[in-house]
């Protein structure tokens, strides 16, 4: 990848471009979590997902899990996905939801999935995934890696998986579903970019923003005027001198 084609430049480039008119440029360009994790399969499809993003209205940042950084470099990546801004998963528990407005998991490897049905939140990605469907922001998965019903696995000739394990890892997916992480295929990753437009606009200010304002000094928050604000932040707001502005 070169710089004609980075996405850290590309990404700065745009911050300049609106310099102060942060909430224009995440209408104009949402910010696109994507957690990629290593997996015997499904991982070929999940590159494909997110080069598909990499052409779309979108800033996208790589957070990647130590066993694919062992397999592949970081360049590797790069060049197989469209995005050279990458966090290993160490990174990420400084992450907070505030950071993307989406959170799309393009590889749900088996482990992955049963640390996040058993709501282990001493991984860092299934942290990180419950603070962003706590925080209201989209979570989609694609599962192709975790149904041995899926083509994809009689592609490489695991046609014989157990009606027990079937049973097992659908319950699973089932589990995560009703969490509100949307369940997907393929062929669906555009369509539920595109439902979830409506509610990457809608503002809520919490605890979290206030507490980031402080942090950095910020003495006045401009919200729209459909924003939601919720009792803690207007707490925290008054606590803290802060002006919320509509």
């Amino acid at each position: 990848m070169d710089s004609r084609h980075s996405t850290v430049a590309a990404n700065t480039l745009l911050s300049l471009a609106y310099r102060s008119r942060e909430q224009k440029l995440n209408k104009d360009y949402p910010r696109v979590l994507i957690l990629l994790t290593s997996s015997f399969i499904g991982t070929e499809e999940g590159f494909t997902a997110i080069r598909q993003l990499e052409r779309s209205r979108m800033r996208l940042k790589l957070a990647v899990d130590e066993q694919l950084l062992h397999n592949h470099t970081a360049q590797q990546l790069a060049a197989k996905t469209g995005i050279d801004d990458i966090a290993t998963s160490a990174a990420l528990r400084s992450l907070a939801p505030v950071a993307a407005d989406l959170l799309f998991i393009p590889v749900l490897s088996l482990p992955l999935l049963s640390r996040l049905s058993m709501l282990d939140a001493g991984d860092p990605y299934v942290e990180l995934i419950i603070r962003f469907i706590c925080a209201g922001k989209p979570v989609g998965a694609l599962t192709l890696g975790s149904n041995p019903g899926h083509y994809c696995w009689g592609e490489q000739g695991l046609l014989h998986a157990p009606p027990g394990l079937q049973a097992a890892l659908k319950n699973k997916l089932e589990g995560i579903e009703d969490f509100g992480i949307t369940l997907l295929e393929p062929d669906q990753v555009n369509h539920w970019i595109t439902s979830a437009q409506p509610r990457l606009h809608k503002q809520v200010l919490t605890a979290e923003d206030i507490q980031d304002a402080v942090t950095l000094g910020r003495t006045s928050i401009r919200l729209s005027a459909q924003a939601v604000i919720t009792p803690l932040a207007a707490d925290l707001a008054r606590q803290h001198d802060i002006e919320i502005i509509l």
